[in-house]
């Protein structure tokens, strides 16, 4: 005779729920290594898009001719120069601004240049104080 004691026989289910938490687990980590992947390259392509040495060269050009300019008209031919290059190698805009004797201590007299680069994904103002020895 049988008894009539319910036996049950959980195994089977328990089998089947660890398979599906394994698996949304490994979907879970796929979908965050893909968007880790993606958030490091966005940043990294910032970093070699940036025109640092274009800018560089341009604020030594401009920085040079005002230091060396004997007059205003000197400074704004050398500009005119840098803004004719800078247009047709990087299709930049490029402006700049030199004001002197607007600060001076006792040894020297400071000329201001501000210097705009645009080139149409990355703008950049930069001032610029120049010693002139009096």
């Amino acid at each position: 005779m049988r008894s009539k004691t319910k036996i049950s026989d959980d195994n089977a289910e328990w089998i089947l729920l660890m398979g599906f938490v394994v698996s949304f687990g490994i979907i879970f980590l796929a979908i965050l290594l893909n968007l880790s992947a993606a958030a490091g390259q966005t940043p990294s392509e910032s970093v070699t898009e940036f025109p640092k040495s274009q800018i560089r060269d341009i604020r030594a050009e401009l920085t040079d001719a005002a230091i060396k300019s004997e007059s205003e008209s000197d400074f704004e031919a050398k500009l005119d120069a840098v803004r004719k290059l800078a247009l047709a190698r990087d299709s930049a805009v490029v402006e700049a601004n030199l004001t002197y004797g607007r600060y001076a201590d006792a040894d020297y007299d400071y000329a201001e240049l501000t210097v705009h680069y645009n080139n149409g994904v990355t703008e950049y103002d930069g001032t610029y104080l120049l010693p002139k020895k009096l």
